[in-house]
């Protein structure tokens, strides 16, 4: 999934309609991943560590990125290696879960190689807002016995394809509350800083959160799950899906992706928003600074 903030443009990067639109797109992202990644059975094997199929050479370097070895690790770490190549990581919403990895290899196209108004509009990202690690356990402890049947079928290679994809689509759309928390500072900087002075990390939580803003996101990722996980045997004239009935089945749970975003993916959004924020005044971002 491409993250779509336009770094260029301070505005547009931090337009809050331009971020709820990102992040409303962002949960078909989520859901779409989730639902390819129901078809194969819960699959352990892929998560088990020291996976001897990786021989002592890949198994090492796994180990030194700070895995545990496991094959699902592996595929993960290989395709950041390849994404890093590409630039991927130089985007400020965009971390990795394993490193070191290598150094971009390939230039900007010439239409990119223009002057920039500032390399990021947002200030480093303290090693607090890291969630990369919690949200790996939680997606392999909690998440995948949930929409998966136990069982092994064999397919541990496309089982680890697809944690690839819903991974790092949980992790951008987290990383990209960075915008929100930085536009609220710039939006009300005066109490925003009391509060960072303070320290006050549940105050610093109180001036990000909007109950209500929340329960009407987690009532629409629902009613997109329902749509796009239904099963659909026959089309019906005139209707878009078959009407809801005690017949209708799903891939997955609709309620349960509500829960992901309301019990996993806002609480790690907000602690790595909190996180930020607590660093926020130690530097100004480079659009701000000057020389």
């Amino acid at each position: 999934m491409a993250n779509t903030a336009n770094v260029d443009d301070v505005e547009v990067a931090l337009n809050l309609d331009n971020i709820r639109k990102s992040l409303m797109r962002m949960e078909d992202s989520i859901i779409f991943t989730f639902i390819e990644r129901s078809q194969f059975p819960c699959n352990r094997d892929v998560y088990e560590p020291d996976c001897q199929q990786l021989g002592a050479f890949k198994l090492h370097e796994l180990k030194s990125a700070g895995s545990n070895g496991c094959l699902g690790d592996w595929f993960v770490y290989q395709t950041e290696c390849l994404h890093s190549q590409v630039r991927r990581y130089e985007h400020p919403t965009e971390y990795s879960f394993f490193r070191p990895l290598p150094e971009p290899t390939l230039g900007q196209p010439p239409s990119l190689k223009r002057p920039r108004s500032g390399a990021s509009v947002l200030v480093p990202l303290p090693p607090a807002s890291m969630i990369n690690s919690r949200l790996l356990e939680t997606y392999r402890k909690h998440m995948i016995p949930a929409i998966c049947e136990e069982g092994d079928d064999g397919n541990h290679g496309s089982t680890a394809v697809q944690d690839v994809q819903v991974l790092q689509t949980m992790a951008t759309r987290i990383y990209y509350g960075l915008f929100v928390a930085e536009s609220k500072f710039r939006s009300e900087t005066a109490r925003a800083t009391a509060l960072i002075k303070a320290k006050d990390r549940d105050g610093l939580m109180a001036f990000i959160t909007k109950k209500d803003v929340e329960e009407r996101n987690i009532r629409r990722v629902i009613l997109k799950a329902r749509t796009f996980a239904q099963n659909i045997s026959a089309s019906e004239e005139g209707q878009l899906v078959p009407t809801v009935s005690a017949d209708t089945t799903y891939k997955l749970d609709p309620k349960f992706i509500g829960k992901v975003f309301e019990d996993f993916l806002m609480p790690l959004t907000k602690d790595v928003e909190v996180d930020y924020l607590l660093a926020r005044l130690d530097q100004e971002p480079e659009d701000k600074r000057v020389d």
